[in-house]
């Protein structure tokens, strides 16, 4: 079996799906892994780490689609993309399938692709292994960014996340207690900050509350407490997900415009549709823009920014199904694991998702 490694260009893209290790532990189970040059460089893994490791090293991405049964991406697939693949074709990626195009739909449709997406691969507990540890790496990064746009002159305020004494530290709000959340959540409080996390399940306010104690203040999620607590923030946080639907818009752009001017709103929910009706995708070339006075940072692929990392802890994570496949084939190890067979958007061109039909008015058969 082939599993092929595309190396992404857009969107700054810099994260790979497999590092040299994570080939090699496919290699040496008698499996031939297609790189395309490149892929890894941005990340620290050079050609030669792959060939080392028995890789082989192609130049043209249609190569790699060509030659693969298997193609391992981090971005969505686009109508290009959809374009070069072969019919039947098994690809894992980050797809968010709910704000692609009907024509990605038409794509899978025509060429009976089966779709894994990494980032609703779920456990029978609930767990999803693959968001969990990314989204464990955005939530960290939260303080980064923030505390960088907050003081940087002359776009931010000038505030510390800290404090020293005599001075107020400075006001987040995170809205979801989720996984992003809870690790923000913990990165913000290590800082200093005066912390406050909105989410309407108790339980998982619960958990904040009893991972953090009286160092974060826990409130229960409304229209009334939102818009409140939004009106005091120095630094928003949205890290609200719902399993591969669009996020609900819970912030109006009235209420972006009560924030304080200069303050800083993260959407780490944009991936699907963000939280706020004043998101708009952005690159890590150009990550910001100003709207309402408030400094939104919306980023799709937040985690590109600590590509080295990312990739070797997505690798980590990966590999364990990648090599269910190797060891089984893709059918069997999809009909055998709860993870693959949850991760499924499409398989063979059939939709596995209802909640696509109802969003999008296509059926596919």
């Amino acid at each position: 079996m082939n599993f092929g490694i595309l190396h992404e260009t857009n969107l700054n893209e810099k994260r790979v799906c497999l590092t040299p290790n994570g080939a090699h532990s496919l290699i040496k189970r008698g499996q031939d892994v297609i790189v395309q040059s490149g892929a890894g460089v941005a990340s620290g893994f050079p050609d030669q780490q792959y060939l080392d490791k028995g890789a082989h090293i192609v130049f043209d991405a249609e190569e790699v689609y060509r030659r693969s049964d298997i193609l391992l991406k981090v971005l969505p697939l686009d109508h290009e993309a959809l374009e070069n693949m072969v019919e039947g074709q098994t690809v894992l990626t980050f797809q968010h399938l709910s704000v692609s195009s009907p024509q990605v739909f038409a794509g899978l449709i025509e060429k009976k692709i089966t779709l894994v997406g990494m980032e609703i691969m779920e456990e029978e507990d609930g767990t999803r292994p693959i968001l969990t540890i990314m989204s464990e790496l955005a939530g960290q990064t939260a303080p980064i960014i923030a505390g960088n746009y907050l003081g940087l002159d002359p776009k931010g305020r000038g505030v510390l996340l800290g404090s020293v004494p005599g001075v107020a530290p400075a006001s987040v709000v995170i809205l979801g207690a989720g996984t992003v959340g809870t690790s923000a959540a913990k990165a913000f409080v290590g800082l200093g900050a005066q912390v406050h996390v909105l989410d309407n399940d108790i339980a998982q306010l619960r958990k904040i509350e009893r991972l953090l104690g009286n160092r974060v203040t826990t409130i229960y999620a409304n229209q009334t407490t939102i818009e409140k607590t939004l009106g005091f923030a120095d630094v928003v946080i949205s890290a609200i997900l719902r399993r591969g639907a669009l996020t609900p818009q819970l912030i109006t752009r009235a209420m972006i415009k009560g924030m304080k001017k200069q303050s800083i709103f993260i959407d780490f929910s944009v991936d699907e549709g963000g939280t706020s009706e004043t998101t708009r995708p952005t690159h890590l070339s150009d990550p910001i823009y100003i709207d309402e006075g408030v400094i939104h940072y919306c980023v799709p692929n937040i985690t590109s920014g600590i590509s080295r990392t990312t990739s070797i802890a997505l690798s980590n994570v990966l590999s364990k199904y990648l090599k269910e496949i190797a060891e089984h084939g893709i059918e069997k190890a999809i009909k055998d694991s709860h993870v693959l067979k949850k991760g499924l958007y499409t398989l063979k061109g059939r939709n596995m998702q209802p909640v696509l039909n109802r969003m999008f008015g296509i059926k596919i058969k």
